[in-house]
Order: structure tokens, then C-alpha cells, then sequence
């Protein structure tokens, strides 16, 4: 897909930068101006060339310019303002210019957004002032300009925010403290992968569309070394989100987040089937997700005539995986809310189970080993008090695992024991899967031992 940028020179190079280390899929045209009004007669050049599948504007100032001059037939978006890129620069303005942000003037960023990040960030009562121009009245900038102006040399306020370079320019020039609101990268993917779904979904010839819900998670039951854990967490998820890219890229698929450990990849039925499917890419995907017991994958796949629908499809699926705990994926393709199981390669063989059922009931198979080794050693019934000390571990933590298995149906209370002061404690029958008894087999947690 090839996208045309419009807009300043400055903002212009945020986006090259987040494009060069985020979408190399992507092609991008460039059209820089300094002057707002010239985006009109840029979007019209794009437009009139065919040189673009789609249109990008770096704000709604330059957009605003343009959008009489916008063709329906094309997907266009622009830059919106992010409480992100807001908070950025009322930080500078405390740090730089030493504001105490208790009055302040805007422009074109909306003053609710403005006040909720102040209040976010713990700062109530600020007075902001916005310019009442309209952009559409001739010498627009200039009044801006003598908005912010007249603002701050009649001390109404310690601070002015533009979301335009000609406005903070001569004002800082002047000892004016303006600080320029630069968009944020997050919201600069955002937005082009909105415009890859709008390409996606207007070309008719594609035929259905397919969306791939993915969602992953880290989990550890040790409460040692928290920072490292937190560590690899990030790692993992930066791995993993790489992963998902790499896998739209080969099938020339648009992606969006929600959250930082939820995907959703949009693509053709076509693409899915031969791309996804019949390669094996699905099945790597979960591999390398589902590489060790602390780490989860879930995966649904809905296919629709829409882009909403195959959305709500694949929704269905995910929820329908992360309940089924199986590790299975699904996919649905009709309106009945029929739900049909991926192929994910070949079964487990008996000495997985064990990894298979750690990760169940998210522990570690060195966690699961001590809790066999517990119950051949004490006994199937026994308090969570028993259970804690036969692992060496924190009641804390067992109340947790304990939770996870009565999630499974593996616990059963078959009493209670009284020690005198406190809650009676529970007498528990804890019955592991049949799978999971290694009379007669090797022990798989023996060779992490």
C-alpha cells in the first residue's frame, strides 16, 4: 500500500521516523508545506495523479484546508490530537519554561483533553483559554498568534500550546513561552493502519474479508525477582508483537492493537486460507507464543462479508479459545456461531502433557513436578498449610495454585481442621488428570531437576 503524507516539514519527519522502524510494509509519498493552506491543492494533485491508495494529513489544521478538496473515492485520515502527546508538553512547559500551568491558552487542541491529562496528572483548577478563530477567516495564523500574544503579556496565563510551528515560532522568538504539541508515534501507526483497513475493505475484487484475533499473556506464580520477571514480561511482549508484524507483512495484511497483548490482523479470506492456514503460519505463530509454561497464546479467526463482521467472528473465536483452555484455535465463517477447531499440528505426545497442564493452570512444570512429588509423599488429602510446606513454598502462592485447580475440577473439600484461633482450614482430595500419573513412565520433571 502506498500512502501520501501532507503537512509540515517538521511533523512530516516524526512520521518518516515511526515509518522506517515500525512499517516497513508501508510505501510512503511525501508533501511537505510549511503553509496550511497548500494541502488542499496537494490532496488534489495525489488524487489527480493516482500516485496514492490513500491520503494522510499530519493534523486536523491542514485537513481542514483540504477537505473540500478530498475525494470520496479515497481513504483519507489525519493526526488526531492524543492525550499522549498532550502530557509531553505540559511536562515541557513545567520543565523548560517553569509554568505552573495554573492558566493557560490553546488553540487548536480541544480544552477538554487538555483538562483531563492536567487532572490525570494531578493538577485541578487550570483555567484555559481558547482562541475563538476560525480557520477559515483570512489571516488565520496572525490571529493566532496575537491570541496567544495578548494572553500571556496580560498575565492571563503562564504558558501558550499550539499544534502549529507558525504560531510557536515568533512567540518563543519573542520570550513568549509556546510549546508546540507534536503528534504521537503510537497515534501515527494507529492511523495508517486505519487506512490499510479502509484499502482493504473498499476493493471489491478481494471477495471476503478475514480478521485474525490474537491475544497472548505472561504469567509466573514465583513472588521472587519481580523486576526480572517484569523484564522478561516486556520482552516477551516485544518479541511476540514482532512476531505478529512480521506474519501481516507476509501476507500483506493490516494490523491493529487493543491493549498492549491484543492483536487483530485483517486480511482477505484468500490470503488467510493460503497464507496463513495451509503454510503453517497459524501454527508458528502459537509455537513460538506458547514456547514455555509462562507464556499463552490464544488465537480466533472470523471470516465476513464486512470487516465488522469477520471482527465479531473472530472475537467469538478468541473468547470461545481462552474458555476452552485446550490451546485449540477457532474459527467462525457463518452466522449460525458455528465454531470450527484448527489444525495446530500434530497431538502432544504423553511426555507433554505435563507442559500442556502447567500451562492450564498457569504454573510452571517445575511448580507442577513439586506438587506431584507433595501428593506421592503426603498424600492426595491435605490442607493448603500441608500443600506449602511440602513444596517449600508461601501459602500465599499455593492459595493460588489451589485456586487455578479447582478452576480445572482437580480439588475437592472433603472437610475442615480446626489448630484453635482462625478460620477452620480446608481439608482438600487434590485428583490430578489421569495423564499425569507417571507410574509407569518417565518422569518429565526429572530432567529439570
Amino acid at each position: 500500500m502506498k500512502i501520501g503524507v501532507i503537512g509540515p516539514s517538521i511533523t512530516v519527519n516524526i512520521i518518516k521516523n515511526v515509518a522506517q522502524r515500525e512499517l516497513p510494509d508501508v510505501q510512503f509519498v511525501y508533501h511537505c508545506s510549511e503553509f496550511y493552506e497548500q494541502a488542499g491543492e496537494m490532496a488534489a494533485a495525489f488524487q489527480a495523479q493516482r500516485e496514492v491508495d490513500a491520503i494522510l494529513f499530519t493534523g486536523p489544521t491542514n485537513f481542514a484546508y483540504a477537505r473540500k478538496r478530498v475525494s470520496p473515492t479515497i481513504p483519507w485520515s489525519y493526526l488526531p490530537h492524543s492525550r499522549t502527546a498532550a502530557l509531553q508538553a505540559l511536562l515541557e512547559a513545567m520543565a523548560v519554561h517553569g509554568s505552573d500551568l495554573k492558566a493557560i491558552s490553546v488553540d487548536r487542541y480541544e480544552p477538554e483533553l487538555m483538562r483531563q491529562v492536567l487532572e490525570g496528572a494531578g493538577i485541578q483548577g487550570t483555567k484555559i483559554l481558547r482562541a475563538p478563530c476560525d480557520f477559515e477567516e483570512p489571516g488565520y495564523e496572525k490571529k493566532l498568534q496575537e491570541f496567544h500574544r495578548g494572553c500571556y503579556l496580560r498575565g492571563e496565563v503562564s504558558a501558550c500550546f499550539t499544534s502549529m510551528e507558525h504560531i510557536m515560532e515568533p512567540l518563543v522568538a519573542e520570550g513568549i513561552p509556546c510549546v508546540r504539541i507534536y503528534p504521537a508515534e503510537e497515534i501515527v501507526q494507529e492511523q495508517v493502519y486505519h487506512l490499510q483497513i479502509l484499502d482493504l475493505s473498499a476493493r471489491e475484487n478481494q471477495g471476503k474479508l478475514a480478521v485474525i484475533a490474537i491475544r497472548f499473556d505472561y504469567t509466573f506464580d514465583s513472588e521472587q525477582d519481580l523486576f526480572i520477571r517484569e523484564w522478561e514480561k516486556m520482552q516477551y511482549q516485544n518479541e511476540f508483537r514482532e512476531q505478529v508484524y512480521a506474519a501481516a507483512q507476509r501476507m500483506e495484511a493490516a494490523v491493529f492493537g487493543d491493549g498492549l497483548n491484543h492483536f487483530f490482523i485483517l486480511t482477505t479470506r484468500s490470503m488467510l486460507m493460503n497464507a496463513f492456514l495451509k503454510s503453517k503460519e497459524h501454527w508458528k505463530l502459537l509455537r513460538f507464543g506458547q514456547r514455555s509454561p509462562e507464556f499463552r497464546v490464544w488465537m480466533g479467526i472470523g471470516i465476513g462479508s464486512a470487516m465488522l463482521v469477520a471482527k465479531s467472528r473472530a472475537t467469538m473465536a478468541l473468547n470461545h479459545a481462552v474458555r476452552e483452555h485446550s490451546g485449540t484455535s477457532f474459527l467462525a465463517d457463518s452466522e449460525d456461531q458455528s465454531l470450527t477447531p484448527l489444525d495446530t499440528g500434530a497431538p502432544p505426545p504423553q511426555e507433554q502433557a505435563a507442559e500442556f497442564f502447567a500451562r492450564k493452570i498457569q504454573v510452571s512444570t517445575e511448580t507442577l513436578g513439586k506438587i506431584r512429588q507433595c501428593l506421592r509423599t503426603q498424600g492426595d488429602t491435605l490442607t493448603s498449610d500441608q500443600l506449602a510446606r511440602g513444596m517449600g513454598i508461601t501459602e500465599r502462592s499455593v492459595n493460588r495454585i489451589i485456586a487455578r485447580l479447582e478452576e480445572a475440577g482437580c480439588v475437592t473439600v472433603v472437610g475442615k481442621h480446626s489448630a484453635g484461633k482462625g478460620r477452620p482450614a480446608r481439608i482438600m482430595k487434590i485428583a490430578l488428570p489421569e495423564s499425569l500419573r507417571w507410574d509407569e513412565m518417565e518422569n518429565p520433571f526429572s530432567r529439570g531437576e
